[in-house]
C-alpha cells in the first residue's frame, strides 16, 4: 500500500520559517536545543516559533507537531523547556534509555543512527526495543561530530524493509532525490534539515520543491 509521508522539518530558527511549514501544512517542526549542533536555538528563540504557532492554532486548525531536539540532557531541563514551550513531543538524539525517556514529560521521538558496517539485524533489534518507549522513531546516518543533518545518507537498500510504520527517515534527502527516493522506498516518515537548507540556513525555495517533489506522481 502506497504511504503519504508524514513530513519532518528540522532545525528551525525563525518564526518566517515556522510560518511556511503551517501554511503548507508540515506534520512536525524540530527545534534544536543541542548546544554543539549549528541549528541550535536558545529557549527565548524557541519560546517565539512556538508562541506563533500557538497564535496559529487558535486562528485554524492544523497538524504541525513542534517537536524539542536535545542529547543527554538533565532531564528537569527538558522537562521545563516542554513545560515553557509547550511542546507537544521530544527527540531524543543521544544515549537516553527507556528509564531515562519515562521520565521526560512529553511522547518521545528516539533516534537511531546507522553506520556504514551495522548489520540489518542490528538495527531491527534496537528499533524493537526502542518502541518500547518512543512513539516514533528515526533512522539517521551515524555521524563521529554530528548527531544529524549531516546530508550523508545510509544504504537504503540495505535496510529499506526496516521502513515501517512510525519510523521517519533521515540522512541525505533533498529537493532532487526526494521523489525517486518516495516511489521506490515507499516510507512512512521523512525527516530533513540540511537538504532544504543554503549556506546552513533554511530556505523557503528549496523547502517548497521537497515538498512538492515528495508528493509527485
Amino acid at each position: 500500500m502506497k504511504n503519504n509521508p508524514k513530513i519532518k522539518i528540522c532545525g528551525v530558527k525563525d518564526t518566517k520559517i515556522s510560518k511556511l511549514l503551517f501554511d503548507l501544512n508540515i506534520d512536525f517542526i524540530g527545534l534544536n536545543f543541542i548546544e554543539k549542533s549549528s541549528r541550535f536555538i536558545s529557549y527565548e528563540q524557541g519560546k517565539k516559533i512556538t508562541d506563533e504557532i500557538s497564535l496559529y492554532r487558535k486562528k485554524i486548525s492544523t497538524k504541525l507537531n513542534t517537536v524539542g531536539l536535545f542529547e543527554n540532557h538533565e532531564v528537569e531541563y527538558v522537562n521545563s523547556i516542554i513545560k515553557k514551550l509547550n511542546l507537544d513531543y521530544v527527540q531524543l538524539c543521544g544515549s537516553e534509555d527507556y528509564n531515562y525517556s519515562k521520565k521526560i514529560n512529553a511522547p518521545i521521538i528516539k533516534m537511531i543512527h546507522i553506520k556504514n558496517d551495522e548489520k540489518k539485524e542490528f538495527i531491527e533489534s534496537q528499533i524493537k526495543s526502542t518502541k518500547q518507549y518512543a512513539d516514533y522513531i528515526i533512522l539517521d546516518t551515524f555521524s563521529s561530530s554530528s548527531k544529524g543533518g549531516t546530508g550523508k545518507m545510509f544504504n537504503w537498500e540495505k535496510f529499506h524493509d526496516l521502513f515501517n510504520k512510525e519510523i521517519f527517515i533521515a540522512g541525505g534527502l533533498n529537493p532532487d532525490n526526494i521523489s525517486k527516493f518516495n516511489k521506490i522506498y515507499n516510507p512512512w516518515g521523512v525527516d530533513v534539515a540540511s537538504g532544504v537548507e543554503i549556506n546552513k540556513t533554511k530556505d523557503v525555495s528549496k523547502i517548497k520543491a521537497f515538498i512538492e517533489n515528495l508528493n509527485s506522481k
